[in-house]
Order: structure tokens, then C-alpha cells, then sequence
């Protein structure tokens, strides 16, 4: 008899990567959602999901087996209040994770602030590479691999550990329930202030999660990042530090080179020199923590110079759009002052002596608000000229906790740069189309949101405009 799962809330990235897993373990499995965005519209539909446009307790199948409720969901729901009111069993979408894919795997957890998606995804082809067949879960689309999930025909099943809640009946981080057989932290500062309001909140969530690392386990730490060292600051797990001087392994000399950067590192008297394909100095970082991974799991150095070698990243980190005479067009995730930061000082070594131009749409729970607001100034100041869309429905943010974005430009301008701002996207799309491409430049979208529409508008352009 098949099994039948029903996923409340279905269409956010998570969930719906957790529908491709029921469905490669041979579930029927059935979902709904207020609305169905790409990619994820197109991803249910290659899976052949029965999905419902609304919330309703029709919805539900009568003889369904259990059913998982998103963190989108709260209480008052019809979907919610039916499985409660007629007991059926429920799961937080991580439960399900852990109950269902990582229960009896070797549990590899990447977690951290920034750059946790693309370590995750590095690990999970580093070991494709090594023939070890795991499974894994990862917050963005990798390009190595089909999807964002995959079940683990192996020992190993890699998750990206998310810090923030898991549902309306269980307020704990998501990356409690993976427990951690081998546990990575990569750049940490405090972060999703809606749910963590303190500095001190956010640290003890990651201080609980390596309190959950077995003693035969390993911690790989970015000890480049105070909080990281404080999370692991007493831990009964042996913990292993990268990064520069003083780290167990010491990053140097890196170097664009070819696209991307070479560089070494030193460890016990040794040193090996690497080099990665990615743009972006910070993906040294990110690597550095597969590559010492690679280490203690004994890979041979063949196998983790071909990982490197073939590692092509995620999809919307730094990722091109398209290229209009001198002109070329990015797109990144960016959604902190630091990454934000971090992306336009990348570009600055990826595209030596083009301008930036960057068009920033504030759109995460935190940059909508003015918490981050002078990190934000100081970030896109790496950019020569900044165009900003104002902040997504910021009528639903009080006036005074808004970002302020006549500040921001007036702040930007008195840097010298030219900045402009516009209530959508259509104003945006007649900027771009008013740029004169023959100038040597780098037009790069920073925005964590649905931006498909526009996307997809500005790789029409150039095919329009080339042809």
C-alpha cells in the first residue's frame, strides 16, 4: 500500500524539496499553498504532485498516513486546525527530515550566517565526487546536481542547517532536529533578528547545537568570526579552526587567478596550494571547510582536486544573466550588509576596472528594517553606482523601524555616488534599458526575494538588443 503525505503549505523552498524526497522514496504526495511562485511551480509540477491553489480542509485526503506543516502556517488555519481537531499526525518540516531521510545516515550539518549554502552544496558533490552516494538537503539550487535534495543511497545525508524556527508548535531552530554527527560552522554574526531580537539569543541557539555533536564527532569552525569561536568555546567535541593566522588551518596568498582564486593552506607544518573556479574571495572559505572535511573523512587528494575542479556553485550567487556589448549582467542572493559587502568587493576582483552599477531591492525581515542601516550604507558604497527599489510592502513596517532609504542616498551621495530609487521594477527596467552598454561595467541584482519577472525581462533584453 502506498503511502499518502499531505505538506501544508508546500510551495516554500524547503518543503517543497521535501516533497521530492517523499516522492523519491515512492510517497503519493499531496499539498497546498496560497501561491505557486517559479521555480517552485515548475519543480511540483516535474514531480507530479496533487496540489491545491488555498488553504481548505477538503484539501487533506481522508485516509492520508501523516502530514507536515511549513512554518508559514499558524494557527487559525483551516489545514492546521483540521489535523489537530481530527488528530491526525503531524510533523515540523525538519522532523520530517530527520525521521524520515537522516535517521540511520552519518548527519553532516552546515550551519552559520553566510555561506552555509554554498559549503553544503560543496560537500554534497565533494562527496558525489568520491563515489559515496549521500543524500542531502540544501536551501538553494545547486549546479551540479538536478535539485536541492536527493536521497542518500549512501552512509551520509549533508543538510543545511537553517537557525530559524521550525513551526507554529515547536518555536526551536530547524537545525536542532538534524542532530549532528559532524557539525560545520562557517561565518557567524547575529542575524534574523525577527526571531533571535539579541545578540545573545543567536549565540545560544549555535551553543545548543554543538552541545547535540557526539564526542567521536568533529566541529570544522570559521574562527575568522568571533561568534563562532565563542559558540564552540566549550565544547566536548574535538573542534578544528580554519582561516588566517592562528587557525589550525591557515588561509593565505590567495589570489584571483583564472576566473576564480588560487590559494593555500598551511596546516601541521604543511602546506597545499588549491585553487577554485568560484568568483567571490569569500567561497575560499566556504571551500576550505569541504576541503578539511575531505581530510578527516581520509578522501584522497585526487578526488578533492577534482571536486574543486568541478564544483560550479549555486544558482543566484554570482550567478550571470546575460552580457550586452561591455556589459554584463549578475544576479546574487545577497541579504546582509556583510554578504552585500562581501559580493561587490568580489566583483571589484572578478571584473578589475568596469563599474559597478547595483540594483538593490531590501527585502528580507531585517533589511526592511533600519537595524542594519548604516552596514548597508557602508556595503553598497563598494559599488560606483546604486540604484534602489524601495522596501518590499513597507507599509506593513512601522514608520519608525522602516529602513530609511532617503537617507541611504543622501548618505551615498555625499560619498560621491550616484543613486537613484524607484517604487518598482518597472522603473528599474527603463533605467536598464537607458544604460549605455558600451561602457565596461558590471549591472549586478541583490535580492533575496521572487525576482523571476524581473530576471527573466533582462535575459530577453539581451538577446533582443544582441540580435
Amino acid at each position: 500500500m502506498v503511502k499518502k503525505v499531505f505538506l501544508c503549505g508546500i510551495a516554500g523552498t524547503g518543503m517543497s524539496a521535501l516533497a521530492g524526497l517523499f516522492k523519491q522514496q515512492g510517497y503519493e504526495v499531496y499539498g497546498s499553498d496560497n501561491r505557486f511562485y517559479p521555480p517552485v511551480d515548475r519543480l511540483l509540477a516535474d514531480l507530479n504532485v496533487t496540489l491545491f491553489q488555498g488553504f481548505s480542509a477538503k484539501n487533506i485526503p481522508s485516509n492520508v498516513d501523516f502530514c507536515v506543516i511549513g512554518n508559514v502556517i499558524s494557527r487559525g488555519n483551516p489545514e492546521a486546525e483540521h489535523i489537530l481537531d481530527h488528530g491526525l499526525e503531524y510533523f515540523s518540516m525538519a522532523e520530517a527530515l530527520q525521521r524520515f531521510f537522516i535517521k540511520g545516515k552519518r548527519s553532516i550539518v552546515v550551519a552559520g550566517s553566510h555561506g552555509k549554502t554554498t559549503t553544503a552544496t560543496f560537500i554534497a558533490h565533494l562527496l558525489t565526487v568520491a563515489g559515496l552516494r549521500p543524500g542531502f538537503f540544501i536551501g538553494g539550487k545547486p549546479v551540479n546536481f538536478a535539485a536541492s535534495h536527493q536521497l542518500a543511497a549512501g552512509d551520509f545525508f549533508i543538510s543545511e542547517g537553517d537557525e530559524y524556527e521550525s513551526a507554529f508548535f515547536d518555536r526551536s531552530a530547524k537545525f536542532f532536529k538534524y542532530r549532528p554527527d559532524l557539525l560545520l560552522i562557517t561565518a557567524l554574526e547575529h542575524d534574523h533578528i525577527d526571531f533571535y531580537r539579541t545578540a545573545e539569543s543567536y549565540l545560544q541557539s549555535f551553543k545548543n547545537l554543538v552541545n547535540q555533536v557526539p564526542g567521536r564527532g568533529r566541529i570544522i569552525v570559521n574562527g575568522d568570526y568571533e561568534m563562532a569561536r565563542q559558540a564552540v568555546s566549550r565544547s566536548f567535541t574535538p573542534v578544528i579552526f580554519y582561516g588566517r593566522a592562528g587557525a589550525d588551518y591557515e588561509i593565505n596568498d590567495v589570489r584571483p587567478q583564472r576566473g576564480g582564486y588560487d590559494f593555500g593552506l598551511a596546516s601541521g607544518g604543511r602546506r597545499h596550494n588549491f585553487h577554485s573556479p568560484l568568483a567571490g574571495p569569500y567561497n575560499v572559505w566556504n571551500l576550505t571547510a569541504g576541503i578539511i572535511l575531505a581530510h578527516e573523512l581520509g578522501l584522497p587528494q585526487a578526488t578533492l582536486a577534482k571536486a574543486l575542479a568541478t564544483f560550479a556553485g549555486v544558482e543566484r550567487r554570482l550567478s550571470p544573466l546575460g552580457r550586452l556589448q561591455n556589459t554584463v549582467f549578475i544576479e546574487d542572493f545577497a541579504h546582509h550588509p556583510t554578504a552585500i559587502a562581501q559580493v561587490l568587493g568580489g566583483l571589484r576582483d572578478a571584473y578589475p576596472g568596469r563599474r559597478i552599477v547595483v540594483l538593490f531591492e531590501p527585502r528580507s525581515w531585517s533589511l526592511r528594517r533600519n537595524i542594519f542601516q548604516g552596514r548597508l550604507t557602508e556595503g553598497l558604497a563598494r559599488a560606483d553606482e546604486i540604484v534602489i527599489k524601495d522596501v518590499y510592502e513597507k507599509e506593513k513596517i512601522p514608520a519608525a523601524e522602516r529602513l530609511d532609504v532617503d537617507a541611504i542616498r543622501s548618505e551615498l551621495e555625499a560619498k560621491g555616488k550616484k543613486v537613484h530609487v524607484f517604487a518598482d521594477y518597472e522603473g528599474i527596467k527603463r533605467f536598464v534599458s537607458d544604460l549605455d552598454f558600451s561602457l565596461k561595467q558590471v549591472v549586478i541584482l541583490l535580492s533575496n526575494g521572487d525576482v523571476g519577472d524581473f530576471t527573466a525581462w533582462v535575459r530577453t533584453l539581451c538577446e533582443i538588443k544582441r540580435n
